[in-house]
């Protein structure tokens, strides 16, 4: 029935209380803020991650309920652990953010990208072969095999979804900032984002896609507190090109992530989501294939 099922205050609206959710990557960066985000409102938060002593400094810096889950999504035999070690303590799932991801950077430097000589050199020796590996592994196969093996455990939610959290980078084609390993690392995880959404649809088990512009993390910069990082010189120049001037704020990546999670987003399903300050914009003038100056023209006929 299409009758109104909750008020429109916002605590009902996008209330997340009392719900199960499970964070990967949870123990710094966008992940750690995501999982501040639903345990400040209520809920009871597993964040998990490679490095324990990270998770536990992030379970004593967010307040609320909140569990660590030590595990590596890199391989299926991991997501498989992690998968079992949730169902040893919960009973089911309501939501999971797929957060943990790895970029490899160029190997190489390049100082001019409209130099032949040396955007070959790029090419030929920036990239291994374990760069694409390690991208895919823990991008792609990650948030694949981790679904799906907490698929019993969603399916027993009232409310189920999933959230992918991907990148601008697999979006745009920008030669400046980011890796190409990493762009078509999150290129595949979005598409996979859709693919599991059409698969999980007998189960209405809702899959969104959200896609961060430049935010303060440990992709970007240096942690200099529970939040707040000191971003590398290239993020911050990056950060400058979208509308909003400014990287992103970590209370932007948390407000999207909860209205998915929440009554107000329940009607969304495959949808991608950019938080990017507009960026997504400019990237194909500012980051893409830059043409001569004399192609370019403010007028515009008609």
């Amino acid at each position: 029935m299409a009758e109104q099922h909750v008020s429109f205050k916002v605590e009902d609206l996008f209330s997340v209380k009392g719900k199960i959710i499970v964070v990967t990557g949870g123990g710094s960066g966008l992940g750690k803020a995501i999982a501040e985000g639903f345990a400040v409102n209520g809920a009871k938060v597993y964040i998990v991650g490679r490095r324990q002593a990270m998770l536990d400094t992030a379970a004593k810096e967010i307040p609320g309920d909140v569990h660590t889950i030590q595990g590596d999504v890199q391989s299926q035999a991991g997501c498989i652990k992690i998968a079992d070690a949730l169902k040893a303590q919960v009973s089911h799932v309501d939501t999971l953010i797929n957060c943990a991801g790895v970029n490899s950077p160029w190997r190489v430097q390049v100082n001019d990208h409209n130099d032949s000589d040396q955007v070959e050199n790029l090419l030929i020796h920036g990239v291994e072969e374990e760069d694409f590996d390690r991208g895919n592994q823990i991008n792609v196969n990650g948030v694949y095999f981790l679904t799906v093996n907490l698929l019993s455990h969603l399916r027993k939610s009232a409310e189920p979804n999933v959230c992918v959290i991907a990148s601008l980078a697999g979006l745009g084609n920008q030669r400046s900032m980011g890796s190409l390993t990493y762009a078509v690392s999150k290129a595949a995880a979005i598409h996979l984002a859709k693919l599991l959404a059409g698969r999980l649809h007998p189960m209405r088990i809702r899959v969104n896609t959200i896609c961060p512009g430049i935010f303060p993390s440990e992709m970007t910069g240096t942690t200099t507190g529970k939040h707040e990082y000191a971003i590398s010189h290239q993020a911050e120049k990056a950060g400058k090109r979208c509308t909003a001037g400014r990287p992103g704020r970590p209370e932007e990546i948390v407000g999207p992530v909860l209205l998915l999670s929440s009554p107000g987003g329940g009607y969304m399903n495959n949808a991608l989501l950019t938080v990017d300050g507009g960026r997504l914009m400019g990237i194909s003038i500012n980051d893409g294939l830059r043409m001569p100056e004399d192609t370019y023209t403010e007028f515009i006929e008609g």
